[in-house]
C-alpha cells in the first residue's frame, strides 16, 4: 500500500504524539496518563504531557470535558484515526478478489488473524473479540468488502466506521443501514450526509440490535454503536464475528424480517 497518505496535523512531534495517545483510548483523565505513556512506551515525561496538552488546549485542539477527560476535538480526531488506521493496515491482507464466497472469506479472516498474531481458532467459523482489535477488524472488513455491506445500529455519527461506508458507496458497492429514526437536529444532519452519499437509510423505531454484513458471508454481532466514543475505545465493546454459511444466511433473514421504513429526511 502506497504511503502517500498526507500526515495529520503535528504527526511526528510532541504535540503529535499525545494527540495519538488521545485518540488511541478516546478520552483519558489526567490520573490515568502516567501508566497509559508507559504502556505505549512514549518517550515523554508527565511533566512535558502537561505542558503539551496545555498547548493543545490552546490550540483548540483538544479540550477537558465535563469528566474532567482530555479529548480531541473531532475533525483533528478523524485525522489520527484514519491515519493511523491507514499505518496499521500497511501490510494487512484485503480482498482483492472480483467475487468473494465464504471460502474466499475463511482464507482472508484467517490471514488478517495470522497477521496480527491473535490466539484466534476460525475451527467452529466463529470467533470472538472484544476491545482494540473489534475496532480494526471492523474496520479492516468495511474496508475491504467487494459487493455489499449492511449495518444494522441505532447510533451512527461521522467517525471512522460512517466515512468507510460513504468510501465504499462511492467505489460502487452497496452500502444500506438500518438505524433509528433521527430525534435530534444532529442525528437527522448525520443520516442527510449519509443518504447524499447515497447510502441507503432504513428506519425501524424499536431498533437495539447492532449487526454488521459483508458480501452475504460474513456477520458481526457487536455492541459496538457506529459513534466516536465507540470506535476510539471510550467504551469497551465486544462482537462475535460468524462466517458460517447458514448463521449468516439466518442473520440475512432476521434483518429482512423487520421490514423497515424508507427513511424520511
Amino acid at each position: 500500500m502506497s504511503r502517500e497518505r498526507k500526515k495529520p496535523q503535528y504527526w511526528g512531534t510532541d504535540k503529535g504524539e499525545v494527540l495519538t495517545l488521545l485518540t488511541i483510548y478516546g478520552a483519558v483523565k489526567l490520573s490515568d496518563m502516567e501508566s497509559l505513556i508507559s504502556q505505549m512506551a512514549m518517550d515523554l515525561t508527565t511533566s512535558k504531557v502537561l505542558i503539551t496538552l496545555e498547548e493543545l488546549i490552546r490550540d483548540g485542539c483538544v479540550y477537558l470535558n465535563e469528566k474532567d477527560e482530555y479529548r480531541v476535538k473531532d475533525d483533528l480526531y478523524r485525522e489520527y484515526s484514519d491515519y493511523e488506521y491507514y499505518m496499521d493496515s500497511e501490510e494487512e491482507p484485503s480482498f482483492e478478489d472480483e467475487y468473494v464466497n465464504s471460502e474466499e472469506i475463511y482464507r482472508r479472516t484467517h490471514s488478517w488473524i495470522d497477521f496480527h498474531k491473535l490466539d484466534i481458532s476460525l475451527e467452529n467459523r466463529h470467533f470472538f473479540r472484544g476491545g482494540h482489535y473489534l475496532d480494526i477488524f471492523i474496520k479492516f472488513i468495511l474496508k475491504n468488502a467487494r459487493r455489499t455491506i449492511i449495518v444494522v445500529n441505532p447510533f451512527i455519527d461521522l467517525s471512522t466506521p460512517a466515512q468507510l461506508l460513504i468510501e465504499a458507496k462511492q467505489q460502487g458497492k452497496t452500502v444500506v443501514l438500518v438505524t433509528r429514526p433521527h430525534s435530534t437536529q444532529r442525528a437527522k444532519d448525520v443520516h442527510k450526509t449519509l443518504a447524499n452519499s447515497r447510502i441507503s437509510i432504513l428506519y425501524h423505531e424499536n431498533l437495539h440490535a447492532k449487526i454488521i454484513m459483508i458480501d452475504d458471508s460474513l456477520a458481526i454481532i457487536t455492541s459496538m454503536n457506529f459513534i466516536q466514543r465507540a470506535t476510539a475505545g471510550v467504551s469497551w465493546e465486544a462482537g462475535l464475528v460468524t462466517i458460517d454459511k447458514w448463521v449468516v444466511s439466518k442473520i440475512k433473514e432476521s434483518i429482512t424480517d423487520l421490514n423497515p421504513e424508507s427513511a424520511k429526511l
